[in-house]
């Protein structure tokens, strides 16, 4: 599928974000500058030696033992194998291997769909009485709402994810579940509790995809019609995964997001940058030349779905695997503007630190965009880009090939969650905050 063939079809694919992302940072490294960063590549060597410091900390030399990025691990956030116990227990009752398949998925999938920041201040309280935020509070949270059977309509089974439970759930359902209060606020709770309502609407309305109960788990059904048997294993290319998240999920986007045609595209955004970039290429279409696509969620989704999907049920083999690109959020993206990769440039410095002083939730020396800014696209695209770069950098200097999700779960999130510890430890927070409707990351 090529953008000239169909435009819309395109943006939502997952060859997109790396293409149009790509022009933005490709600009940027010819000039040493974008529209709203400047880029010194110089920086990149102590990035380098930042993150395999942490690489050799937590996994010495056993560089095959790292896992690939996902939800798993942030359920199991605080070393207590919670995902294990329940796949234990499900086989211990006679549970089978498919059904289990469905099962992880649909906890990964709400897992994954709430995890857009929560903000600095927002913990979690367990019932062992541990407290923990952001992402991997966020996880365990999902985790106890779908254990206790808050997700479920089916009362013989807790252990399920129904569109029509998560159409029905309240504000007040919501607030207790995350354990939200005037003391423990989320940023972007409204938005968040919006996207699990749209989620439920989405998973009851496209059956073909999520099967008559209106699961996340009903795509295992879905990808076994899809896949091909070659030597006795069940093959699915990438993008069937992928397409089928796209097109079972782009209706939980909210509304007034990009569109073309007069219809949306999810996680995609217009930048001047990148409308520069076209101009100078003379690019024809004037209505797509200044979007670029980021799916984040998605692409978060995606990740954290292929640990299931090739390990059980079917155990598919799943190919193409690497156009996926790394994730464009504040923890990857952060450490690169910690480390003086990016900066911001004056003017949109003061601009974001303006409305950090409007909104007066956040430092005042810390700038703040809305996510449709041209500062937050054009750090995303940057991220992507330099993640790129850092990969074969790291591997040189460790001498293994680490595979991009192993980079990204190993060392460039969890480096730019503790670079942001070091530099700002009254909140642990990232160089630039987003004014977050709780639904891009």
């Amino acid at each position: 599928m090529t953008i000239e063939q169909d435009p819309v079809q395109y943006l939502k694919s997952i060859s997109s974000v790396r293409d149009t992302t790509s022009q933005v940072y490709n600009y940027a490294k010819s000039k040493g500058e974008g529209n709203y960063f400047t880029l010194d590549l110089s920086k990149m060597p102590a990035v380098v030696d930042f993150l395999c410091g942490i690489i050799g900390r937590d996994y010495q030399t056993n560089y095959s033992s790292i896992p690939p990025h996902g939800r798993w691990q942030h359920l199991n956030c605080g070393g207590e194998q919670r995902v294990e116990s329940l796949i234990a227990q499900w086989r211990g009752s006679g549970v089978d291997e498919i059904e289990i398949a469905r099962k992880l998925i649909d906890l990964f999938v709400f897992s994954v769909l709430i995890d857009a920041g929560a903000g600095n201040v927002w913990k979690y309280t367990s019932p062992d009485s541990s407290r923990v935020g952001r992402s991997e509070g966020l996880a365990v949270a999902s985790y106890y709402l779908f254990i206790e059977g808050a997700l479920s309509a089916d009362k013989q089974d807790p252990y399920k994810v129904n569109g029509q439970k998560l159409k029905e759930l309240t504000m007040d359902q919501f607030v207790k579940g995350f354990q939200i209060s005037d003391t423990n606020p989320m940023s972007g709770a409204e938005g968040r509790l919006n996207l699990i309502q749209r989620l439920g609407v989405a998973l009851v309305s496209n059956s073909e995809i999520f099967g008559p109960e209106g699961r996340p788990g009903g795509i295992v059904d879905y990808l076994y019609g899809k896949s091909t048997e070659q030597d006795g294993t069940y093959v699915v290319d990438l993008n069937d995964v992928w397409n089928a998240l796209m097109d079972g999920l782009t209706s939980i986007w909210p509304m007034g997001r990009t569109t073309v045609e007069g219809k949306p595209l999810g996680d995609a955004w217009r930048l001047d940058t990148k409308a520069d970039v076209s101009a100078a290429a003379g690019a024809a279409n004037s209505e797509i030349s200044d979007i670029v696509t980021f799916h984040k969620l998605t692409q978060w989704l995606c990740y954290s779905l292929l640990v299931p999907l090739e390990q059980f049920g079917y155990k598919f083999t799943i190919k193409h695997k690497d156009l996926q690109t790394g994730l464009p959020e504040y923890r990857n993206g952060g450490l690169f503007y910690d480390f003086g990769v990016l900066q911001l440039k004056p003017e949109a410095l003061k601009r974001g630190l303006a409305l950090s002083n409007k909104l007066g939730t956040v430092s005042a020396n810390i700038p703040s965009f809305e996510p449709h800014d041209g500062a937050i696209v054009e750090w995303r695209c940057m991220t992507i880009g330099l993640l790129d770069d850092l990969l074969p950098l790291v591997n040189e200097k460790l001498q293994y090939q680490l595979s991009l999700p192993q980079l990204i779960e190993a060392g460039s999130w969890k480096a730019g969650r503790e670079i942001a510890a070091q530099m700002r430890p009254e909140t642990n927070g990232p160089p630039i905050e987003l004014f977050s409707d709780g639904t891009v990351f």
